[in-house]
This record gives C-alpha cells, structure tokens and sequence, in this order.
C-alpha cells in the first residue's frame, strides 16, 4: 500500500510540519472538538507513534498550532505597520477577514479558544508573539492619535473589537442547514464592508 505521505513529497515538509497542516485541515472540517490524533496520523501516513515522537499529546498539537497562528498574524502586522495609521488599522480588518477564510482552521481554533481563562488557553505559550502584536498595534495607534486622526484607546480593546466584528459574523451568518463557515463571497465582501463601518467609527476621534 503506497503511504498518503508521498502526496507531500514535493513540499519538502518536515514530518511535525505535515501533522500540523493535516491538523489544521482537520479542525477546518470537524471543529476542535472533532480533531482525533488518530485520523492525524491516517492523513499524514504514519503510525500514530510518530505523532507521539513529535507531540507530546493532542493539546501541544494545538499549542503549536496557535504558534503558527500567531506567526502568520505577525506577517500581516509587520507588512501594514508602515501605512498611515487609520489605514493600517482599517486594513488589518480585511487582512484577518482573507486570513480567517483562507484557514478555516486556524479560525475555529481561536473562535473556540476565545472563552478559555489564559492559564487554560492554547495560546498561553504564545504570550510574546501576542505582545509584539499589542506592541505593533499600539504604536499604529498612538502614531493616529498624534495626528489627530484615530482616537486614543488600548490595543487590547482595538483587537477584542475588531475580533468581534470579523471573526464572529463569519460564523454567525453561516448556512443555517450546514451550520459552516461563511464561504459565499459575496457576503464575505459584505461583512468586510460593515467591518469597515464600524471600525471607522469605532476609530474615530
């Protein structure tokens, strides 16, 4: 039986990398509380041993996960940190809106992470990358305050807000039969226009 491994080949993907992809994929499809190790391991085309060889258990599959979530996050903010400030922040709506579509996983990964206390949360070991993204988005908008054109308010409440006005409503305004993510782009282009409604307004001096 030819292993599904030697699908990946020409990636040149590490082992860890592919658990981590397929893993991702996963909890696109089934939700967090759908991801079995197991089914890991059957997709990757190892025994489930190997994911043992590189996770210590379901939970640090999801920790490095958030890793990389937040790896890719601070790609977004590092390419918008040298606009103007409003249109840095406004951006950053539109960014993590085309990111949360592009992986479904990743977003339901932090949709379901978002009520955990942090001592609980999978993002906890990720506390500098999530401060060097305060950091970014702080000076974005102390820089707009400055000048007068974003009102002055923490970075912890910008996110919170912003996660409230692009994360959820692609959930909430999922097919009511299939209850999934939003994938009709039309109304993904709708919500990135109230998302630029509101934050606007929210922003505003």
């Amino acid at each position: 039986m030819t292993s599904k491994r030697k699908n990946f080949t020409h990636e040149n993907r590490s082992t860890r990398d592919l658990i981590l992809d397929i893993a991702e994929q996963e909890i696109a499809r089934k939700g967090v509380e759908g991801l079995k190790l197991k089914d890991v391991a059957e997709q990757v085309g190892v025994q489930l041993p190997s994911i043992y060889a590189h996770f210590a258990g379901r939970k640090e599959v999801l920790e490095a996960l958030a890793d990389r979530l937040m790896d890719e996050l601070l790609i977004i903010y590092h390419e918008i940190k040298t606009m103007h400030p409003m249109e840095a922040l406004m951006a950053s709506a539109d960014r993590t809106i085309e990111f949360y579509v592009t992986h479904r996983g990743y977003a339901r990964l932090l949709l379901a992470d978002f009520p955990a206390p942090f001592e609980y949360s999978v993002f906890n070991r990720c506390s500098s990358k999530i401060q060097e993204v305060l950091v970014i988005v702080g000076d974005m908008i102390n820089r707009g305050a400055v000048e007068g054109t974003v009102r002055h308010i923490p970075a912890d409440l910008f996110l919170s807000f912003r996660m409230g006005i692009t994360l959820f409503p692609l959930f909430m305004r999922s097919d009511a039969g299939q209850k999934e993510m939003v994938k009709d782009p039309v109304v993904i282009e709708r919500i990135k226009r109230e998302a630029h409604l509101l934050l606007s307004q929210f922003l505003k001096p």
